[in-house]
């Protein structure tokens, strides 16, 4: 269906609203779903749901949650330490289906936690550019890509802080350099170039961000497919289990020390750690130990995540 009728004659205004509400309220899509298929922007999506709800076309009931995710939530606050968790509804949902929530979801935390005279950090990965696509407005706050270019196009941090900055209309402080690197040399070398050494002076000042985080074990990380066989086996061997921004932990949360640390090019462990806060967005139970992993490292104090994934993370008996 476009915004058309099958005559060819346009959809009223009223009509329009209807479907576009439908689309999301009962047919699950996102509302750059929706923008795709009716040939509007995402924003024009985003201002007809809320005249919807304003109109009195759409009503919004509150019930006492079923699934007790504001329990888990809590739960999750005082196991880990974390000063936020949102918990959302996995049920019978597909990965894609469960990052596209757990996007819409980290979208709305972070309009709550910036405001102006914040500096908004970005790493990059499949959730955090749902988080993107979710998000309609922001304060006005520069944007920090936290680490070097890697993924998909459209999926890799400086597109993501493209996207950003282009909602916060302020300053984007891109990273121009790979990820990973040849070798440490050319790491070191990099940092010290221009514009690349400004991006890492830009660390300091992030006052938010958002990371997502990649599982070696299951392996479910994009950031695997950049290292070598050989690599991959000497990282593994050494107890990879968790990836975000490019740090590598172990299951407990320990970074690992090898030499490939040295040609990653992104923020410490040391830097991530002093940012006041850092929200993890993932979710799916094959990420489940990845993510406790990053919870004991003390990297991330916001969490959100699954209702699945936080069952795992508050269990007692060890993750297998």
């Amino acid at each position: 269906m476009s915004t058309h009728r099958p005559d060819g004659s346009p959809l009223t205004h009223d009509e329009l609203l209807i479907d576009v509400a439908r689309r999301y309220y009962f047919g699950n899509e996102s509302k750059v779903e929706i923008a795709a298929t009716l040939g509007l922007s995402r924003f024009k999506v985003a201002r007809m749901l809320e005249e919807a709800v304003h109109r009195g076309a759409v009503r919004i009931t509150l019930h006492r949650p079923t699934t007790r995710a504001s329990e888990l939530s809590v739960r999750l606050k005082q196991r880990y330490g974390l000063n936020h968790a949102v918990v959302v509804p996995a049920e019978q949902r597909t990965e894609p289906e469960v990052r596209r929530l757990l996007g819409d979801a980290g979208a709305r935390l972070l309009t709550t936690l910036l405001a102006e005279g914040d500096v908004l950090g970005v790493s990059w990965g499949r959730t955090i550019k749902a988080l993107a696509e979710a998000t309609v407005s922001l304060p006005r706050v520069p944007v920090v890509q936290l680490s070097g270019i890697a993924g998909n196009p459209g999926e890799n941090s400086m597109e993501l802080v493209r996207i950003l900055s282009s909602i916060t209309k302020d300053d984007a402080f891109p990273l121009y350099t790979p990820l990973l690197v040849p070798d440490a040399a050319t790491a070191r070398s990099l940092r010290h170039s221009p514009g690349v050494a400004e991006a890492f002076d830009r660390f300091r000042s992030v006052s938010v961000a958002v990371v997502a985080v990649g599982s070696w074990n299951p392996a479910n990380s994009q950031l695997r497919t950049f290292f070598s066989t050989q690599d991959q086996a000497a990282l593994t061997a050494m107890g990879l289990q968790a990836e975000t921004g490019g740090i590598l932990l172990d299951a407990e949360g320990s970074e690992i020390d090898s030499p490939v640390v040295e040609r990653i090019m992104g923020i410490s462990s040391v830097e991530l750690r002093a940012v006041p806060t850092v929200v993890a967005v993932a979710g799916h139970v094959t990420k489940a130990k990845a993510i406790r992993s990053v919870l004991l490292a003390g990297i991330a104090n916001a969490l959100v995540t699954d209702d699945a994934v936080a069952r795992l993370l508050l269990q007692d008996e060890p993750l297998i």
